[in-house]
């Protein structure tokens, strides 16, 4: 077969590389406390699960955090976001380490955190529900998860099609994939406005937690695997099995980012 298996950390690698900045990590603190509705993340500790380039690990070491751990499964992950830790002097309030959120019970020595967060993850584990609870277990009560999954819609076989594809190609044929995207996505119908909005909307992609448009549009057509869910199914599964009250849930491009909050008492479910 040609080609490998899409890998997300040498995707985030590539990002820290030629994409990072500091302007780029402004954005994506203010896009995380902006959703969390707080002014910084003092006296808070900071889960990442599935750091990818570890931008947002060093967004929220930087709005204060007491601890900062993130986790990821892919070791190119783990050495992107090391050197990000390694810009600020490898601060011993944040650590990184390799694995899974799938192990049961996940990383034992792993304290429970004030945050847990998890954007766009936990739908790429082959697993969701087996992650989003395994997440959960980090969580104590008044604590908060912030998750981000990929909404199951019509169009979401078709996704499954490509993404298959894309893996299943080789280094050209992703490159071309990549090319189509973009062109149908963007640029079609061609015309002067069209151009000039699709010009705009990826000059300006980096508003957009900080990100790099092209790094984007290679995690979306690799990520595999792809386990999208509807908004109900992740707050029934949220709510009704893990105990968590919704707090917030806002819609996306692809993504839904939900807000949990562990219950302190039987009272605050209500």
């Amino acid at each position: 077969m040609p080609g490998s298996p899409f890998s997300f950390g040498i995707n985030w690698k590539k990002y820290i590389l030629k994409s990072y900045s500091e302007e780029r990590l402004a954005v994506a603190q203010q896009f995380l406390l902006d959703f969390l509705q707080l002014p910084d993340l003092k006296d808070k500790t900071f889960l990442d699960i599935g750091c990818g380039s570890g931008i947002h690990s060093l967004a929220a070491w930087e709005a204060g955090a007491q601890r900062v751990m993130s986790i990821d499964i892919d070791a190119d992950s783990v050495r992107a976001a090391s050197i990000l830790r390694k810009k600020r002097g490898n601060p011993e309030n944040w650590e990184i380490r390799r694995g899974s959120i799938l192990d049961d019970p996940p990383a034992r020595d792993i304290l429970p955190s004030d945050i847990v967060y998890s954007w766009g993850v936990l739908h790429h584990t082959g697993n969701l529900w087996q992650a989003l609870g395994n997440g959960a277990k980090f969580l104590k009560p008044g604590s908060l998860y912030y998750i981000a999954i990929y909404e199951k819609t019509p169009d979401s076989d078709y996704w499954i099609g490509v993404k298959k594809k894309y893996n299943a190609s080789g280094r050209l044929g992703r490159r071309i994939m990549e090319f189509k995207h973009v062109a149908k996505h963007y640029f079609f119908p061609p015309s002067p406005k069209r151009i000039v909005v699709a010009l705009r909307t990826i000059a300006t992609h980096k508003a957009k937690r900080g990100m790099s448009f092209m790094t984007d549009v290679r995690d979306w057509l690799g990520g595999w695997p792809y386990e999208p869910a509807t908004e109900k199914e992740v707050c029934d599964f949220c709510e009704n099995r893990l105990g968590l009250r919704r707090i917030r849930v806002k819609t996306g491009e692809a993504n839904i980012e939900y807000l949990f909050l562990k219950p302190i008492n039987n009272e605050l479910r209500q």
